[in-house]
């Protein structure tokens, strides 16, 4: 193939639009957290060190391009096996709660990170272990045929679920949650029994209670508050109307002894503000114990072993009390006590998110003037929550356009799939789609509270060079096999006589 051929192939849409995504995340890194700063130096910021590491992130996709992605097919093995080794490392490192100073210590509780010496850099092996699975497992699947039994199946899960466990044991939800779902499109892509995958996610389904109930009891609180988030809002929000009612019927009666001095006695004033009656408190109470949220919360809880913050619990024990009580007033009390600290603590930052999504309307509050971030309201508004940043400062359009470029990036690398007849390279493209597409679904998702908070970066945006870097280096292997897309005369792969 002439090199010509190649800068023809070569997918620059896909290109183009990872690096409009790489760039509002640079802009969104910026106004998170120095665009209040206006006399500070832009190469003295945050967004100054991701562009720094855009550009290392775009020489890793060049390095990428120059092997054949058959060559590096032989490699999959033995990077899954060496990340497989570096994550079990850190697993004794931490059963064993040992530091080694200045190279691998606990951040944030977690042991997660490999810090470079002399160099103040800091990499998460877990990034590129994603990487590594994608690629050993393409491997393993090309030319079998045994998963297609619920026999062979065994062996991917295996693949899988051994990186998850040690990731999950690190602790870090977020990147153990995505293994699953590459795992499922990949044997989807290869051609696997839908009733089998069917039975294995019914499986899965069957074990979220075992799993919640083994959860820490900080990941527990984020599954707790991320289900009862609705009912918090609602009883935030009608505390607020009230007060705000109130408001608006003390400055009508301002304006009314205003107009007639004679009628100014000092009893309108001195009268206690009006709020919510005991009728509309017993009613609010009752609504928001009785949804299906607070039962399902309720029932969890009951059944649940795992040890729980011994404050939490006995806030728990008293809003159980209080709502076993017919005192309708009391009732609202205990919930308001209870939502209101949970707002305040492991709700708070899908909260602030979500009120950072809506203040910015349809067109936004323009870049700079975001007042969840540019004041600090939202925490991690540089990495986890970068979304939420855009959305306040870019509104609806810009948000949909981030999700319209996350489409179609995934409908690109679909394209290439399809066009590939060489087992591998198909699945390598699927993999990277996939990691791809849960990825940016679950941390955008996570934003407007749709799943619980589990501590995804968004790809190609979010603060960090790990994440950075590998999400280049999935969009170099995708570009890979876009520019060598073999044709064999064979029939096409994974199309199985029924």
């Amino acid at each position: 193939m002439l090199p010509s051929d190649y800068w023809y192939r070569f997918p620059w849409l896909l290109l183009a639009a990872a690096l409009v995504l790489a760039g509002l995340g640079i802009a969104g890194v910026y106004a998170a957290t120095a665009g209040g700063a206006e006399s500070q130096s832009f190469w003295d910021t945050l967004a100054a060190k991701q562009l720094g590491w855009l550009a290392v992130s775009l020489a890793v996709l060049a390095l990428v391009l120059i092997p054949s992605y058959t060559r590096l097919a032989h490699l999959s093995y033995p990077l899954y096996l060496l990340s497989i080794g570096v994550l079990a490392a850190m697993a004794v490192l931490r059963a064993r709660h040992i530091v080694i100073p200045g190279f691998i210590y606990p951040i944030n509780n977690a042991y997660s990170w490999i810090r470079i010496p002399g160099t103040g850099i800091n990499l998460q092996p877990s990034e590129l272990t994603k990487i590594a699975f994608i690629m050993s497992l393409a491997y393993y699947l090309r030319y079998r045929k045994n998963y297609r039994t619920f026999q062979g199946l065994l062996v991917p899960f295996v693949m899988a679920l051994v990186p998850t466990a040690l990731i999950l044991y690190q602790p870090d939800l977020g990147t153990a949650m995505l293994f699953l779902p590459i795992l499922f499109l990949m044997l989807f892509a290869a051609g696997a029994r839908a009733k089998h995958l069917l039975a294995i996610i019914a499986l899965g389904l069957a074990m979220v209670p075992i799993f919640y109930s083994s959860m820490r009891g900080y990941q527990r609180m984020r599954i707790d508050s991320w289900l009862l988030q609705p009912c918090a809002e609602r009883l935030h929000f009608a505390i607020a109307e009230a007060a705000s009612d109130d408001d608006a019927n003390d400055n009508a009666a301002e304006a009314k002894s205003a107009e007639s001095p004679s009628s100014r006695p000092s009893a309108t004033l001195a009268a206690p503000r009006p709020t919510l009656s005991d009728e509309r408190k017993t009613e609010l109470a009752c609504d928001i114990a009785s949804s299906w949220r607070f039962r399902l919360w309720r029932l969890a809880t009951s059944l649940s072993w795992g040890q729980d913050k011994a404050e939490f619990v006995e806030a728990r024990r008293r809003l159980f009390e209080a709502l076993d009580a017919d005192d309708g007033p009391r009732r609202f009390r205990a919930l308001r006590f209870f939502f209101g600290s949970m707002l305040d603590e492991s709700g708070h930052q899908l909260f602030q998110a979500k009120i950072a999504v809506g203040a910015g309307g349809l067109t936004g509050r323009g870049w700079l003037h975001g007042t969840q971030t540019r004041y600090g309201l939202l925490p991690e508004a540089h990495t986890d929550f970068l979304f939420p940043t855009l959305a306040e400062q870019f509104g609806f359009l810009g948000a949909a356009g981030i999700v319209i470029l996350y489409g179609l990036i995934c409908l690109l690398g679909i394209d290439i799939s399809f066009s590939t007849t060489e087992p591998y390279g198909k699945l390598l493209v699927v993999g990277v789609v996939a990691l791809l597409a849960a990825q940016s679904f679950l941390n955008i998702a996570m934003s407007i509270g749709l799943v619980p908070i589990t501590g995804v970066p968004l790809p190609f945006m979010s603060y960090g060079g790990s994440s950075l870097t590998s999400s280049f280096l999935a969009l170099g292997l995708l570009a890979n096999v876009a520019i060598r897309r073999l044709y064999l005369i064979a029939p096409r792969p994974f199309e199985w006589r029924k």
